[in-house]
């Protein structure tokens, strides 16, 4: 009859991590100075509740340096009374860690719920996920896996927004251990991994052992034996970074490794070596298995007879299995037989009631989905925001753009109220100037009688010139560097008497000449507005150009159309008047 191989069991491993920073407390001997005494002492009057504070930490500095029983000491021993509620939620986290950590059981959960409602409504994460992680661990310790499963999940959640890797580590192989003995492998393999990523990342020899180990049971489960053997076969180089109590688990495991490999020297040497420093019924089991495979059934059964009476959670079932198949090959005692086989029965019944259950499963499903969902609702939020503030830069942009226009139609127009006002006292200043001309004619033939009076209009004609200047002077100021636009319509309108033609103008330069003629020739523009109303740029150019003495030939050449086009635009200029 073939017998049945026993896998390695998923027999709890207590692993031990500190979760706060390294605090690295030293004590220096104090020099005999009176002065530095009192000063220490008037210090130490005034800053009562920061002493508090410094044996807190010292507490956690105990912790990472793994001397539990210390520091379960100093905090059983503390005085309770705190300044604050920091310091009190503190104590209360250490408490429910050290209760933990040395197998005290809390009389309650009040002690490290009271620390969860503090830290819920604190900025630090750190400490919020290592309650959620101890609350969960003692629930986990009092087989309740359906509540414990929650914690761990929101101890992860808020793991995952702070740097400390020896908390993330601490809670991946916590849900590690949780999913393997609800057999939840695929997530097993998951939380695994992570554990392992955290542990490389951190250089932690222990961390990364203990890694190994998970990943090589894991694939156990999953029946994956290369991966298995990968794992398995890391551990070997690793045993003296894990602790003394755990030695024998990883034995077996490397042994196991040698077993599936079909090394049977190797395995029993490790299986032996394992059984040296404890007895486990699983390794008892994978010996026998050995010696199974090689013929000797009857050192075999000794040992499975042996593995069957320790009561350590292995899995009997086989191990019954494996006996009853020796009784009925060897003893055919029938009744002894199925009274075995009636054992086995009742535990695989057993074994599938707590297979059946799927809560854990579901429970951490259910978290990562809300998780998922809040998270997608949050990215949708910041989204919004976002489209928001870029409408209200958007329209603050569009209004900016407006304003400028705005501002610079003003411009425009000063511009042009300026230059007509000089304009107007140029033409009054050229008529004086005429005037006194025909003055100084007339006078002329009167010199002799006259002379003074010629003097003074030839200093009259002389001042005009001079301010005709200026004002030109101004004008052109105001062209060339006030406007943009009339500096380039006066570019323009001297190309054009030049000769030049407008052929390769853009809407624009039509634009900036017919601006320019007005500032210049504002009564003129008016006047042809008055004649034919409100004119386009085009045919403003097209009478601008015909003011300027240009014939039909000219304006032709000039704005590159046919002789066609221009009486086109004469005539509907025409019907316009």
């Amino acid at each position: 009859m073939k017998k049945v191989k026993i896998m390695m069991s998923d027999n709890r491993i207590r692993i031990y991590n500190a979760t706060f920073a390294d605090l690295n407390t030293k004590m220096y001997p104090m020099k005999k100075n009176p002065y530095l005494l009192t000063a220490i002492i008037l210090f130490a009057c005034s800053h009562v509740s920061n002493h508090d504070a410094v044996r807190l930490n010292m507490v956690d500095s105990l912790i990472v340096e793994e001397k539990y029983d210390s520091a379960y000491h100093e905090i059983i021993n503390m005085d309770t009374h705190f300044e604050n509620d920091e310091e009190r939620a503190h104590y209360q986290l250490l408490l429910a860690q050290t209760s933990y950590l040395t197998d005290n059981t809390l009389s309650s959960y009040s002690v490290i719920d009271s620390a969860i409602a503090y830290y819920e409504k604190s900025n630090n994460k750190e400490k919020m996920a290592d309650c959620y992680y101890y609350k969960a661990a003692c629930l986990h310790e009092r087989n309740k896996p359906e509540n414990a499963i929650t914690f761990y999940k929101k101890a992860e959640e808020s793991a995952q927004e702070t740097d400390n890797l020896r908390l993330k580590y601490k809670i991946a192989e916590s849900l590690v251990r949780i999913n393997s003995q609800n057999g939840n492998y695929n997530l097993q393999l998951d939380y695994a991994r992570k554990a392992l990523g955290h542990a490389l990342k951190s250089g932690n020899n222990n961390w990364i052992a203990y890694s190994y180990f998970n990943l090589s049971k894991t694939f156990q489960n999953l029946g994956n034996r290369d991966s298995l053997s990968f794992y398995a076969k890391k551990l070997i180089p690793r045993l003296d970074d894990i602790y003394t109590e755990d030695l024998p688990h990883f034995l077996s495991c490397i042994g196991f490794m040698y077993f599936v490999q079909g090394d049977m020297d190797m395995a029993k040497k490790y299986y032996k070596e394992s059984l040296s420093h404890k007895e486990i019924a699983i390794t008892l089991g994978n010996l026998a298995d050995v010696y199974d495979s090689e013929g000797n059934e009857d050192e075999a059964y000794k040992l499975w007879k042996k593995a069957f009476l320790l009561n350590d959670g292995s899995r009997k079932d086989i191990i019954i299995y494996n006996m009853l198949s020796y009784d009925l090959e060897h003893e055919q005692n029938l009744e002894h037989a199925c009274e075995r086989l009636y054992d086995i029965f009742a535990i695989k019944d057993s074994m599938s009631n707590a297979l059946k259950d799927h809560t854990i499963l579901e429970l951490q499903h259910d978290y990562d989905e809300e998780t998922q969902n809040q998270l997608h609702e949050n990215r949708i939020m910041k989204w919004m925001i976002a489209t928001l503030i870029m409408l209200v830069l958007l329209l603050l942009l569009i209004s900016y753009i407006k304003y400028k226009q705005y501002q610079t139609k003003l411009t425009i127009a000063k511009h042009q109220m300026l230059i007509s006002q000089y304009t107007n006292q140029i033409s009054l200043l050229k008529t004086s100037g005429e005037n006194a001309e025909k003055q100084i004619k007339e006078l002329n033939n009167q010199i002799e009688d006259n002379i003074k009076r010629n003097n003074a209009l030839e200093e009259t004609c002389t001042d005009a010139e001079l301010q005709i200047r200026v004002y030109k002077d101004k004008i052109s100021d105001i062209v060339e560097k006030a406007s943009p636009i009339l500096n380039r319509g006066k570019i323009l309108y001297e190309s054009i008497v030049q000769g030049q033609t407008s052929v390769r103008w853009n809407k624009y330069d039509f634009k900036c000449f017919v601006e320019y003629y007005k500032a210049i020739n504002l009564m003129e523009y008016e006047s042809m507005e008055k004649v034919y109303g409100r004119l386009t740029t085009r045919n403003a150019f097209f009478l601008i150009l015909s003011e300027m003495g240009k014939g039909n030939k000219e304006i032709s050449n000039i704005m590159g159309i046919s002789p066609e086009s221009i009486r086109s635009i004469r005539f509907r200029l025409n019907k316009k008047k």
